[in-house]
């Protein structure tokens, strides 16, 4: 339990988004989504949905 309490302190200061922007490429979990049923705007917010809209035409099968 403690070290689960200092793990957490050590990383709250992390952005988990960070990497859905810069390394993760949008087609494959837009691709991800539409395959298995899964709304697009549980992994992507909003401002994201509006960055990526070149990529929410990708077929169901898109494979990277």
């Amino acid at each position: 339990m403690l070290a689960d309490r200092r793990n957490k302190d050590e990383t709250k200061n992390v952005s988990l988004g960070t990497s859905k922007i810069n390394y993760n490429d949008p087609r494959v979990t837009v691709a991800w989504c539409k395959k298995h049923e899964v709304p697009i705007h549980r992994p992507f917010p909003k401002t994201l949905c509006a960055k990526f809209t070149w990529a929410m035409s990708v077929e169901p099968s898109y494979e990277f």
